[in-house]
């Protein structure tokens, strides 16, 4: 017979509402034992745990992180960035190749990592979890979250997680690519640029100051275009 707290705590687990789409071992913890009047041991909210990922409900990431699939059956390894390295900003080839534009998909999640110089250097090495890999690139946190840009231009906010509009996926790839210090490379000529907002495109470029970057990108693109069909839609910059 299942016990009690079990029962209700995967009720909670089964939750949208009440548990997260990320779970550290704290919050398991939690559901497990407050306002229990006789609350389990340690050693046997343990072994509940490791049942839950035994039966596929919750998902290892890193150590004492887990994705939620109870409550979210859309969670994916993406939701857990911010935990697996304080700051992640979901961003660059990985939003891209989810959103279509371009034509190579890949496990490997890519985000972008503020910097200032009043603040310790972050570790951008590559992070291997059970969940997948994780790459890491380090960006002025002026350009990272820029002050003066809308958040839906600057987000996409279908995900609870902070995850880049494809348009900010793309000028953070612009910029990655263009610096000396990144080994980014800058995005490639085959991707399908005219899917991207031309409007968004444009307002994000000014709020990060790398219009020039974009209107020298887009010419080149323009130029590679031989359709007339393609042509037409071209990126006019103000």
């Amino acid at each position: 017979m299942t016990a009690p707290w079990k029962l209700e705590a995967e009720r909670d687990l089964l939750s949208a509402e009440r548990s997260p789409a990320v779970l550290p071992t704290s919050t398991l913890f939690m559901f497990a034992m407050t306002g229990r009047q006789h609350p389990p041991s340690t050693a046997t909210v343990g072994r509940w745990i490791k049942d839950l990922v035994a039966a596929g409900k919750i998902i290892p990431v890193t150590k004492g992180v887990y994705l939620n699939r109870m409550g979210h059956p859309d969670v994916t390894p993406a939701d857990a960035a911010w935990m697996v390295r304080a700051h992640a900003f979901v961003s660059l080839t990985w939003v891209l190749e989810q959103a279509g534009i371009t034509n190579n998909f890949g496990d490997t999640i890519t985000c972008v990592i503020p910097i200032r110089p009043d603040w310790p250097n972050p570790q951008i090495s590559d992070r291997q979890t059970a969940a997948g890999t994780f790459r890491f690139f380090a960006m002025p946190d002026r350009l990272v979250r820029p002050q003066k840009a809308r958040l839906e231009d600057l987000r996409d906010l279908r995900f609870a997680y902070e995850r880049a509009s494809p348009e900010k996926a793309f000028l953070d790839m612009l910029y990655l690519g263009a610096s000396s210090r990144s080994r980014m490379t800058p995005p490639p000529f085959d991707l399908e640029f005219s899917r991207l907002d031309k409007r968004k495109l444009v307002r994000l470029a000014s709020a990060m100051g790398v219009s020039s970057l974009l209107e020298a990108w887009s010419a080149q693109w323009n130029a590679r275009q031989k359709s007339p069909s393609v042509i037409e839609n071209e990126l006019v910059l103000p």
